[in-house]
């Protein structure tokens, strides 16, 4: 009788806890990692402010001859000698040869295989040396972003980091891609509903 007892128990603790699991998954995220890449971006914020700049200070330097010409013309009228010339205007691209900005960008699609709807995703693009489990670079970033149940969606993230502190991209350009392997790591998803998932800690 004692061992009916016994085995009986065992049997309602393991559906307990098999349907806990179900209910609270803590092995998956539910995400699926459709695709990944990055890239590296060089701006030159000077360029970006306005397009219209060049042509509107070109249009201010030669109003600023002509005025120029003006006051030369009063002056000797009047009997005096002409203004010393004023310094020549540095156009845009004379200002901004040396301002240029590097920065990477970090990018994954993912796919919403779950049934609630994502708001937010701690994730990280992790980099192994070629045949070993050895990290050569991590990045990290917290993304706010509406994913609704079976949809998929591009996330983008950027950083003045390069992918490794051990190699330089932007001197290996396009060849940095086959010194290392890449993966993604989910660490927490938060949920609209307010729930939390959390990668298992190793």
């Amino acid at each position: 009788m004692k061992v009916l007892y016994a085995v009986t128990m065992l049997f309602l603790l393991a559906a307990a806890a098999w349907a806990q699991a179900l209910l609270n998954p803590s092995d998956t995220s539910n995400v699926i990692i459709v695709q990944r890449k990055w890239r590296l971006e060089v701006r030159n914020p000077a360029l970006d402010e306005d397009p219209l700049r060049a042509n509107n200070e070109q249009r201010q330097a030669e109003y600023d001859r002509k005025e120029y010409m003006r006051k030369n013309e009063l002056r000797i009228r009047q009997g005096k000698s002409p203004e010393i010339a004023p310094p020549p205007r540095k156009n845009t691209s004379e200002r901004a040869v040396s301002n240029y900005v590097t920065r990477y960008i970090y990018e994954l699609k993912i796919k919403n295989n779950g049934e609630k709807t994502i708001r937010a995703i701690l994730w990280e693009y992790v980099f192994f040396e070629p045949g070993t489990e050895a990290i050569v670079g991590q990045r990290q970033f917290i993304s706010k972003v509406s994913i609704s149940p079976g949809k998929t969606k591009n996330i983008v993230a950027h950083s003045a980091s390069p992918p490794t502190e051990t190699i330089d991209a932007t001197k290996a350009g396009d060849k940095s891609r086959e010194l290392y392997s890449e993966q993604i790591v989910i660490q927490s998803i938060e949920y609209e509903d307010g729930s939390l998932w959390k990668a298992n800690s190793k």
